[in-house]
């Protein structure tokens, strides 16, 4: 946002919110009268989606324009003329664009969104209820990302929608996969923390009563699960090329269990993911498009993805969680064993696992 614009509706929540709304209306109610709306929602919204719950930058002309405000007014969309804020109002502002690390003029939108929230939030206040907004505002971005590529044509399974809306989101989930979508996710999977979030909102008294803690602490997890079940739908669909398949690789080698010594749900939906990355079972299915998802599956055409995801599964270098790591051997050697009895002919990779390749013993494939 331009630092010489009005100060528009909380750009980090509104916006998103009608987002959500319009990919749920065309995807999961089936409005044939939104798509065209969802066309250009995504045109309008896809630097939210490359750029992935990366904030606007602070800069020096927006903190002084939002400091001036209590002297000289500022605009505010909707409002004739300017209008002069208190200067407590602005504190908050400054307040809540360090806490989040976000631009002061999207900081002060927030804060007067959460001001005109208030009576939804009984007993909170203004920048309690604008925290709530904030990451609300990012699950909206999390959920539409899951629908969108669940909306896919792929693999696994139809949503049985128009062949003009799945045209239009695989299009766009493709444009957002060339782009470095796998890699984001997993760095914000692995960034994004309920204790580390609780930490920062405590030092700047960002936190309310149970109630208020709890819900911020719900959208935090559902942020993180909504991002995880985003790859593994893709997976379902989709295969993830070598550099994206060997990062998910990289990031359950790092995975630690809970205290009761189980996965939890964020975790175990990226396992499901890899495992859908080396699942060759559909190869025996006979759909109608096997041949063009054949051609699709790197684990066939790219003797390149064969070797460097086996390098990297069967190098020996202990996992946090051993278990995890002979499960994914597991089900690399399972790979490895239907791709060693195609015929000859089936392409580069099979012939690679028929010549080089030693089935890890014990793994119970025989």
């Amino acid at each position: 946002m331009a630092a010489d614009k009005c100060v528009r509706r909380a750009s980090l929540w509104g916006p998103l919110k009608e987002l959500w709304e319009t990919v749920d209306g065309a995807i999961l109610r089936r409005r044939s009268e939104t798509v065209h709306l969802l066309d250009l929602q995504l045109k309008k919204h896809k630097p939210h989606f490359l750029s992935l719950f990366k904030n606007p930058p602070k800069s020096p002309e927006q903190r002084e324009k939002v400091r001036k405000a209590s002297t000289e007014g500022i605009a505010i969309q909707g409002q004739q003329g300017s209008r002069l804020l208190p200067e407590q109002l602005l504190t908050e502002a400054f307040i809540l664009s360090d806490l989040f690390d976000i631009g002061e003029l999207v900081a002060l939108e927030l804060l007067l969104a959460g001001e005109q929230q208030q009576p939804h939030f009984p007993g909170l206040t203004r920048g309690l209820v604008a925290v709530l907004l904030y990451w609300d505002g990012k699950l909206c971005v999390a959920n539409s990302l899951r629908t969108l590529i669940q909306s896919r044509h792929g693999k696994t399974f139809t949503l049985d929608l128009s062949e003009e809306l799945v045209a239009l989101t695989t299009r766009f989930t493709d444009e957002l996969m060339s782009q470095g979508l796998t890699k984001r996710i997993l760095t914000l999977v692995s960034d994004i923390s309920v204790t580390r979030e609780f930490e920062r909102l405590q030092k700047e008294r960002g936190l309310g009563n149970e109630k208020h803690r709890k819900e911020v602490s719900d959208l935090i997890r559902e942020c993180r699960q909504a991002l995880a079940d985003s790859l593994f739908s893709w997976t379902c669909q989709s295969p993830l090329t070598r550099d994206d398949t060997l990062a998910l690789i990289g990031h359950l080698e790092t995975v630690t269990a809970q205290a009761d010594g189980s996965l939890d749900s964020v975790n175990l939906a990226l396992v499901m993911a890899l495992l859908y990355c080396l699942d060759v079972s559909f190869i025996e299915q006979g759909t109608e498009d096997r041949e063009d998802l054949l051609q699709a599956l790197p684990l066939l055409t790219e003797r390149q993805y064969v070797s460097a995801v086996h390098s990297r599964l069967m190098d020996g270098q202990p996992w946090k969680l051993p278990g995890l790591q002979a499960v994914c051997r597991l089900a690399w050697a399972l790979a490895l064993r239907v791709l060693s009895q195609l015929p000859q002919g089936s392409g580069e990779p099979a012939a690679w696992v028929r010549g080089q390749v030693s089935l890890p013993r014990g793994s119970g494939v025989g």
